[in-house]
């Protein structure tokens, strides 16, 4: 599996954020030039028209409207999903950050630190996991590593403090399920994700 380059992903989100009704040529070059030159956009859209990632529909007035596949559309709904409970762990762990500041058992400070962090790398990992298994992950995956960045860098500072891993017999045997079901090729590509994914929690 090959990731959709950070060009073609930035214009195939935007359509496909535009719903059932698609976006205007205008208005997606509004939209993106701020980003992206012209002709990168309309390179772009050549490249996703010939996937079949998007179709162009002529409304009869003269207007060109580009919208996502349902293909494309289900898979940002798999990956606004994770994003929502990425989002959801944020608010927790800004939450128990200051009730463990001030507990005063030292212990229970870091087992309580402990517990929260093992929680994120989990979440993270169950996240690649689902969205690997979900419509186009070439899409989803990239976009969800992006978007976690600013999580990775806590927990990563975080993880310095308690010492905390991903549970390897867990995420093993969750992964032997992939093995079965899909074979050891997507085994090992997930594999990899998942340990890029702790490396980036863990510098």
């Amino acid at each position: 599996m090959e990731f959709i380059q950070k060009r073609d992903r930035l214009v195939l989100t935007t359509i496909a954020q535009s719903g059932p009704n698609g976006i205007d040529f205008t208005t997606l070059i509004a939209s993106l030039t701020p980003y992206l030159t012209r002709e990168s956009i309309q390179k772009s859209i050549e490249n996703l028209f010939i996937k079949g990632d998007i179709i162009s529909v002529n409304t009869g007035s003269g207007e060109v409207r580009y919208i996502a596949s349902k293909t494309v559309r289900d898979a940002m709904i798999s990956l606004e999903i994770q994003k929502y409970k990425i989002a959801e762990y944020v608010k927790e762990l800004s939450s128990k950050k200051d009730e463990i500041i001030q507990l005063q058992d030292k212990n229970k400070q870091l087992e309580e630190l402990k517990n929260i962090v093992s929680k994120g790398l989990i979440l993270i990992s169950l996240s690649l996991m689902n969205l690997y298994s979900s419509p186009m992950p070439e899409l989803t995956i990239p976009e969800f590593i992006e978007s976690m960045q600013p999580l990775s860098e806590v927990l990563s500072k975080l993880s310095k403090v308690v010492d905390v891993k991903l549970n390897k017999e867990d995420v093993e045997n969750i992964l032997k399920i992939v093995e079965k079901y899909r074979g050891v090729k997507d085994y090992e590509l997930l594999k990899q994700l998942i340990e890029k994914g702790e490396e980036s929690s863990s510098k």
